[in-house]
């Protein structure tokens, strides 16, 4: 599980308030939900994706293990109608909670949300994957193992379940309001410390932005993936542990 802290929120908060990237992801998955419907996010952090949503016209469930990304969204969702904030497990849901759509975005595993669409879901199950395949915050690329776009399809091959894909671009950069802000940022994924600030500074784009004088780019491929419900709950998705 990612591990929040408040500077990584912040951090976070800012990449999400600069480049709008949960309003392009809210507006693809609109796209397959019917309007005005009750959703489930799993997983929320912070909550922008789930905001978005909300802010559509959606009845929103938006629930996080972490108490403190569920604390930041509850000060971010003050006067916004359609939003129900809860702290607990997404794969642990009474039996009887359910909804119309349920969207996981960079979380879960093919297991764990099959399994909660079976009891939970009665419309779409919208995944979000990383379409890309090493990390961008340490000094050497390092593999990301698992939970991608790649791997998630090719399990559900596997399962043999129907399903709609897309894949997209996304701005998912950084902004930076000075260099040390940069070097922190990446010591937060570096804890080692084997970038150093040229290391950082030579990844990174000046900007005109008074406030945001730095700037990580990344333009990210995603990977989202439409199920229906009625579709996972007729074949047998559970394998072997």
């Amino acid at each position: 599980m990612f591990t929040w802290t408040k500077e990584s929120a912040a951090f976070w908060q800012d990449s999400a308030a600069y480049t709008k990237s949960y309003e392009r992801l809210a507006q693809r998955a609109a796209a397959h939900l019917a309007p005005g419907g009750r959703i489930f996010e799993g997983g929320c952090g912070l909550g922008h994706l789930s905001l978005a949503l909300a802010r559509k016209g959606y009845a929103v469930t938006a629930m996080d293990l972490s108490p403190l990304p569920i604390r930041y969204l509850r000060e971010q969702a003050k006067g916004t109608p359609g939003l129900t904030i809860r702290q607990g497990d997404a794969f642990a849901l009474a039996e009887d909670e359910v909804f119309d759509d349920g969207v996981f975005c960079f979380f879960g595993g093919v297991q764990e949300v099959l399994s909660w669409a079976r009891v939970h879901c009665q419309g779409k199950l919208i995944l979000f994957k990383k379409n890309w395949s090493t990390h961008r915050f340490t000094k050497d690329p390092e593999a990301i193992r698992k939970y991608t776009y790649p791997l998630t399809v090719a399990e559900l091959d596997e399962l043999g379940l129907p399903y709609e894909t897309e894949v997209f671009d996304v701005d998912m950069g950084q902004p930076f309001r000075s260099l040390a802000d940069a070097v922190r940022f990446f010591r937060l994924y570096d804890p080692l410390g084997a970038m150093t600030e040229g290391d950082v500074r030579a990844r990174l784009t000046e900007t005109d932005d008074p406030v945001f004088p730095f700037y990580l780019s990344a333009i990210r491929p995603v990977g989202m993936i439409v199920l229906r419900a009625e579709d996972i709950r007729q074949i047998n998705i559970l394998k072997e542990e």
